[in-house]
């Protein structure tokens, strides 16, 4: 059995894909669970998987074929009835907190009905986001703990396909490593999705205020941190998505650096004497520290405190899930913007901790419903605009991920949709 060695700049492992958040839980996942669907990470297009084809009979009705000829690992056949069963499994996870992905992108469903080659999906209301959610992670085919159909199956600590042994490890480097080391060979992805940025808890202090939301968007200077953000390939962001996700559209110009807007804004809103704290993990990219210092060093030009809380994981969830944050600093992979209502949603995770409904749920709602896709286009463009301006997505910068392997060992990785390194 030959041991190998997949390095992590940190230890974060969760062996269940629905509930796998982290870049670490999800690229373990992807090794042991399939997907109903695959996407071309070069051209977009959906492939198949454990599913041959798909059709839509109308919008509400999607059918599906599924292999005969796959199995899990503990050699039961992959069947349209473990297809079923491993969605109504997602279902029962509703009042998990923080709410799963996965359950967001159930959205509508009504039911799931078999036949002898496949399943069908029937929907009560559209959601145009679902084929492409098919692929992903989050949604990968399970039976029970650790059972998937995967080459790879799950040990302690890592994977194995019965020939050689796969360790995820908190280390430096390794035969794999998530990150760049000199002298390896390297797969990259300019991640889909929504960009690097800080997100404000709008339900505290000053930060209630939407003036004084958007007033410290125009107080960060974007152009002035490229230099940080080149050493890693790293780009300015100009949206709240990223330029490689579907429905994207630059608001640069929104974004330029405005101090006297600014400062009017502020002053309408009798914000004196700001002081806000940033909480995050350093472990989730190498820029995190360096980017957030050079936005306290702009702000404190104009008055106004950002003190740095880099924290461990448990009193990140802790606080996160109490609301104890002025701002949250993340990004969030994926190839659909229906991603945006997941994060920003009253009804979804609410990251902004918004107290209320307003216009902004219903255009995130109608986005999901919509099956016209240059009408949907337009209502996400619409949706970026109105979080910008609302201050309630401080967009900073658009990661690229980077993953090395040795060469001799390992062959043939790639990144895909979400940046996860599939290994053949």
């Amino acid at each position: 059995m030959r041991e190998l060695t997949f390095g992590w700049p940190t230890h974060q492992l969760t062996d269940d894909p629905r509930l796998a958040y982290n870049s670490i839980s999800k690229t373990y996942c992807r090794m042991i669970y399939e997907s109903l669907l695959d996407i071309d990470p070069d051209t977009g297009a959906l492939l198949p998987w454990l599913a041959t084809s798909w059709r839509y009979r109308d919008p509400l009705t999607l059918d599906l074929s599924i292999r005969s000829d796959r199995h899990f690992s503990d050699g039961t056949p992959l069947t349209p009835v473990t297809v079923a069963q491993s969605f109504s499994d997602i279902v029962t996870l509703k009042q998990v907190s923080p709410l799963p992905a996965a359950v967001t992108m159930l959205t509508g469903l009504d039911r799931i009905e078999t036949g002898a080659e496949g399943v069908t999906f029937r929907f009560v209301r559209h959601n145009a986001a679902f084929l492409r959610s098919l692929a992903s992670v989050n949604l990968a085919i399970r039976k029970a703990p650790g059972l998937g159909t995967a080459r790879w199956r799950p040990v302690a600590g890592g994977v194995t396909d019965g020939c050689q042994r796969l360790m995820f490890r908190e280390a430096a480097t390794g035969d794999v490593y998530a990150g760049r080391v000199d002298g390896y060979h390297v797969a990259e992805l300019h991640n889909p999705g929504i960009s690097y940025g800080l997100c404000p808890n709008a339900s505290r202090g000053p930060m209630a205020d939407p003036r004084v939301r958007h007033a410290l968007t125009l107080l960060i200077d974007r152009p002035a941190l490229k230099p940080i953000l080149d050493a890693y390939g790293y780009t300015v962001a100009s949206s709240v998505l990223t330029p490689t996700t579907g429905c994207y559209r630059d608001f640069s110009a929104e974004l330029a650096y405005d101090p006297p807007t600014a400062h009017r804004l502020l002053d309408a809103a009798g914000a004196q004497e700001l002081s806000f704290e940033v909480v995050f993990n350093s472990s989730f990219s190498p820029i995190d520290a360096a980017i957030l210092t050079a936005v306290a060093a702009q702000w404190k030009q104009h008055g106004i405190e950002l003190i740095l809380a880099d924290v461990d994981f448990p009193e990140l969830r802790s606080r996160q899930q109490s609301g104890d944050y002025d701002f949250r600093f993340f990004y969030f992979t994926g190839s659909d913007p229906d991603l945006l209502r997941y994060q920003f949603a009253v009804t979804q995770r609410n990251m902004n901790r918004r107290t209320g409904t307003d216009r902004l749920d219903t255009m995130l709602d109608a986005q999901l419903t919509c099956a016209d896709p240059h009408a949907r286009g337009e209502l996400v463009h619409d949706i970026q605009h109105r979080i910008l301006t609302g201050g309630l997505w401080l967009p900073l910068c658009n990661v690229r991920t980077v993953t090395s392997y040795r060469p001799g060992g390992l062959s043939g990785i790639h990144l895909d949709t979400e940046a996860l390194a599939r290994i053949p």
